[in-house]
């Protein structure tokens, strides 16, 4: 408890992410395990898309899909950004 989720379960989301055809790319994916449920904060570079609309369907289908996926996934944290 406090610490982040498993390798394996990173690794997974990671590969959840990326396999997502409206991300470009994971920039950066934090985990906190709390009890049995987890919190999960993404930031990813987003395919190209049009306006902010289609941004946050997006994203919102994106996060949908990793609940799914990942049901130990209370809180999720999405920020679209660009790579520095």
């Amino acid at each position: 408890m406090g610490q982040g989720v498993e390798v394996h379960t990173r690794l997974a989301m990671i590969a959840f992410l990326d396999s997502e055809e409206t991300l470009d790319n994971v920039l950066n994916l934090l985990t906190l395990q709390l009890g049995n449920d987890v919190m999960v904060a993404v930031t990813a570079k987003m395919a190209v898309m049009d306006g902010a609309e289609q941004l946050v369907a997006d994203i919102n289908h994106t996060e949908s899909l990793l609940r799914q996926c990942f049901p130990q996934v209370r809180w999720l944290f999405f920020e679209p950004d660009v790579e520095a």
